[in-house]
């Protein structure tokens, strides 16, 4: 598995939203934890799908580029609890 591939994989928080403003109603589709890496669609499902590929090629720069990628917030979340749960050297 790629480095690509184990990130893909992750539980990212996706958030979809409905934009009416403009005359053709479209869904627009974000990582939340990938600044800047957004898609869109006529229908919800078709973002979701074109945000799949956004999030390959915004990880795959991110990787090529030597830019750290960020990991989905609630993995962050349970590795701090993991870390506060540990016992203390006696």
């Amino acid at each position: 598995m790629s480095e690509a591939d184990r990130y893909m994989a992750l539980p990212y928080t996706i958030e979809v939203k409905r934009d009416e403003r403009h005359h053709d109603a479209f869904h627009v589709a974000r990582i939340v934890e990938l600044e800047g890496c957004i898609a869109q669609g006529r229908t919800e499902a078709e973002a979701r799908t074109e945000l799949r590929g956004a999030q390959r090629l915004f990880i795959e720069t991110m990787l090529d580029n030597g830019v750290p990628v960020p990991e989905p917030t609630g993995l962050r979340a349970t590795a701090r609890r993991v870390a506060r749960s540990s016992p203390s050297p006696a």
